[in-house]
């Protein structure tokens, strides 16, 4: 089998990277409709006297921030970037619960194809 070259190494290593990115985008519009609706139902459930907890909406917009940030640094900054799109995938389930199984796959994901210990450097960059 034929070795690939430092360059093309580096060059796949950003284009999983990019990939990662688009999913742990795709995440986080996930995150934020499941954050919005979730939301959405509880405030129907407190005005007809059913739930006490308000604070879903905030709680979730921050862990869609946290996982939008991750996916935006994971060509640049990969250990960083798989560090809070996991925590962003596991914080997701304490907001919004079981619903999460929907989200959460896609920063998990991510974090996981962001996750490696070598650099890389941007093609065309200096």
């Amino acid at each position: 089998m034929a070795q690939a070259s430092g360059r093309e190494s580096q060059v796949g290593r950003f284009a999983v990277r990019t990939i990662a990115l688009i999913v742990g985008l795709i995440g986080a519009v996930l995150a934020l409709a499941i954050d919005i609706l979730y939301s959405l139902l509880h405030v129907l459930g407190r005005i007809s006297g059913l739930t006490n907890d308000s604070k879903h909406f905030f709680y979730g917009l921050i862990v869609v921030l946290v996982g939008t940030v991750g996916a935006f640094l994971a060509p640049i900054l990969p250990i960083l970037a798989a560090v809070m799109l996991i925590v962003a995938g596991i914080a997701f389930f304490f907001v919004v619960g079981w619903w999460a199984l929907i989200a959460s796959p896609f920063f998990l994901v991510a974090a996981a194809l962001t996750f490696s210990n070598r650099r890389v450097s941007i093609p065309g960059a200096a």
